[in-house]
């Protein structure tokens, strides 16, 4: 289906600026409807865009029982436009759900679900983020427990903002954003994502160190007893592991962790940083994980954590 409207061009200053064009609410409610037909997961909405002569990929935003198509830099500046600015807007939406096209294929590997056999390297496929669909994503993430309300959210929030406040929608709409999940040709994307055969499995977090502002403001472990230039952009750090339901302990987070060094250094990346728990490990990996990956130890801020930084 098509939908045609003007609006105006507005900013939001949250994590970082973006600009959106709100969906007025009779063209937003129709797209609802139809999109009751497509399982994409955490209220995004995937279409097509179209302003003048650019049409892109993207998903609208849910916000306050309506609507909002985000506008990335990308597509706006060309275009010259800014807050304030009036567009016309076409939206497309298909109503059949995305589904990921397998890269490889590979023979089947018996592994029932709740298998507490190893995975191997040559099991997995660990692409960027941005070549993944954002379903994939969903079903890693799942619909219950901390991973899913948070969305690799904790550390990238801003002063009073927390899961109550923001919500889990909001917050997977900035990993949506973060990730360019489904963009393959995105300049930039903040994670991995693995998996086994065709199934998605596993998700790590990594990103320039200085895109996480509750880390370099709040948190106090890569700090104490270091003399670090917090700002420094060629600093990056992993802050999360997400292994989907029925695949974990596996080895899956382990593997996840390698690929994070190619995949920072490859970005210009000059050294990359993990913050692991000495006790259970839990969502930020175990210093053994991390350690098999070639990172070392450089600080012991309390009983609980340990830096490891790999330097390149």
């Amino acid at each position: 289906m098509e939908q045609e409207f003007s609006g105006e061009v507005f900013e939001w200053r949250g994590p970082a600026p973006y600009y959106f064009v709100p969906v007025p609410a009779e063209e937003g409610a129709a797209l609802r409807d139809a999109g009751l037909a497509a399982s994409y997961g955490w209220g995004m909405l995937p279409i097509r865009a179209r302003i003048g002569s650019t049409e892109w990929k993207t998903s609208l935003w849910p916000k306050d029982g309506g609507y909002l198509l985000p506008l990335k830099d990308a597509v706006r500046k060309p275009a010259g436009l800014d807050a304030g600015n009036a567009v016309d807007v076409r939206l497309t939406f298909d109503a059949t759900p995305r589904q990921r096209e397998p890269t490889t294929k590979r023979a089947p590997v018996p592994r029932p679900v709740g298998s507490r056999e190893p995975v191997t390297d040559d099991q997995l496929t660990i692409v960027p983020a941005n070549q993944a669909t954002w379903a994939d994503l969903h079903a890693i993430f799942g619909t219950t427990g901390n991973p899913s309300r948070c969305s690799c959210q904790r550390f990238r929030m801003l002063p009073k903002e927390t899961w109550r406040s923001e919500g889990p929608e909001e917050l997977a709409a900035r990993l949506q954003d973060q990730t360019a999940c489904g963009n393959p040709k995105a300049k930039a994307t903040s994670g991995l994502v693995a998996y086994l055969e065709d199934d998605p499995v596993g998700w790590c977090a990594v990103a320039p160190r200085a895109d996480h502002p509750r880390l370099l403001r709040d948190y106090r472990v890569p700090w104490l007893g270091r003399t670090e230039d917090r700002t420094d952009p060629t600093v990056w750090v992993v802050t999360c592991f997400v292994t989907r339901i029925g695949y974990r302990r596996r080895g899956i987070s382990h593997a996840l962790a390698r690929a994070t060094v190619d995949f920072a250094r490859t970005r210009g990346a000059h050294a990359i940083e993990a913050y692991p728990d000495l006790v259970d490990g839990g969502s930020v990996g175990t210093p053994a994980t991390f350690a098999a990956a070639g990172f070392t130890a450089v600080s012991h801020p309390g009983n609980r954590r340990v830096v490891m930084r790999l330097d390149f």
